[in-house]
């Protein structure tokens, strides 16, 4: 195993001299900084900065993101729980693209082999390629969330930016890409062609205001995700105005630290990313603020793990039944005792009259009750479809 530290700089001094008082986030995290390598033994996750621009929109000085952010992290308490996580400094910007991608493609490996979540913030959303290009020598399905105002995909497949990224999720045969949500889309700014494409390979694609109407549908599609990557743009910018493009809707920045959150609490995801934040336009730290919170948020999230999730037995779960009228299906639900979460589960290929296999999908209490009213619930459907 290569040394993570070959890939990475320390941190800038400055940020973590000066002490203002006890139990601040600077106090607590196991920094790199100049001669000094964190021990990353029980770490639970690693920090990781990005500082290259390019692929950002109109020049967006994206790489000072994430020692802007640090500045604003440093400050905040720790929280109630709290277990090891390291900042293990930033990946300086390659020669070219590739070459910074090559390197956050390594250093997410290595985290990920040693049990560590990445936790990357800076640059493009350009960057959540080689994040998801880490997973590749784990030969399974992997699921993706993407919270963002656009769906990025479509344009010339010759060119990977910011904005045509998914390409490189999408397109590619033979890739591992099993599930791709999108959370907080606005209509008015993604492609007809593009949604109905999505439609047709059964991702589910939740726009704004389904979303601000009920944040809590995002929690089972986070619950059951891989990687998620967080584009800042998603904000409004009232909320944060440190975006390439201003934008008068979008999440606002209590929403954007739920989802944080709820991606954190998340017994599955393994890796998370911040990224299109713009601190030439973040005059007053308002932007930062805003993401520092939520990367607290995304770490309170992992610290509260419940490790609930249902992988080898049921057998404490309380089990629900629900046969189907007018449907040749019976849909089983299973709640946890210890977080009062639900799952479903689903029968894969072959698995004929529910004697075989079936994936356990999380869900909500709506799910059941939808499914208890005889109806079959849409994500049931939908991941049916694909194992199909």
């Amino acid at each position: 195993m290569e040394s993570i530290f070959d890939w990475v700089e320390p941190t800038e001094a400055g940020l973590f001299d000066i002490s203002d008082g006890v139990d601040r986030m600077r106090d607590v995290l196991r920094i790199h900084r100049a001669g000094e390598r964190p021990d990353l033994d029980g770490c639970i996750a690693a920090i990781v900065g990005v500082l290259d621009r390019r692929g950002s929109a109109d020049g967006a000085e994206t790489d000072r993101a994430a020692e802007w952010v640090r500045s604003k992290l440093y400050h905040l308490t720790v929280m109630d729980r709290w277990a090891p996580v390291a900042d293990l400094g930033n990946i300086a910007a390659g020669q070219t693209p590739e070459d910074t991608m090559a390197a956050l493609d390594v250093v997410c490996q290595e985290l990920m082999m040693r049990g560590i979540v990445p936790l990357v913030i800076g640059g493009s959303q350009v960057q959540t390629y080689p994040m998801y290009r880490a997973y590749a020598s784990q030969d399974r399905p992997i699921n993706v969330t993407v919270i963002d105002a656009a769906v990025d995909f479509g344009g010339d497949p010759q060119i990977t930016d910011g904005r045509n990224w998914l390409n490189q999720l999408i397109l590619p045969e033979g890739a591992h890409l099993f599930d791709l949500n999108t959370l907080g889309h606005q209509r008015y700014l993604v492609d007809g062609d593009t949604l109905q494409l999505m439609d047709r390979m059964h991702f589910d694609n939740v726009r704004l205001g389904r979303l601000r109407a009920d944040i809590s549908i995002a929690e089972p599609i986070l619950r059951d995700s891989d990687l998620a990557s967080f584009d800042v743009g998603a904000v409004r910018t009232a909320d944060h105005p440190a975006s390439g493009i201003s934008r008068p809707n979008g999440l606002n920045g209590e929403e954007f630290c739920q989802l944080a959150r709820y991606a954190g609490y998340s017994d599955r995801l393994s890796a998370v990313g911040f990224f299109e934040h713009d601190p030439s336009k973040d005059g007053d730290g308002r932007g930062g603020q805003l993401v520092a919170e939520a990367v607290w948020c995304f770490l309170e999230g992992v610290m509260h793990r419940m490790g609930d999730h249902p992988r080898g037995t049921t057998d404490d779960y309380l089990q629900y039944r629900v046969v189907l009228e007018n449907e040749d299906n019976e849909v089983v639900f299973y709640k946890s005792p210890r977080s009062d979460r639900w799952w479903m589960d689903i029968p894969t290929p072959g698995a004929g009259n529910r004697r075989g296999r079936v994936l356990l999908v999380p869900c909500t209490y709506a799910d059941y009750q939808s499914a208890a009213e005889g109806q079959l619930p849409d994500r049931w459907w939908r991941t049916q479809q694909k194992l199909s």
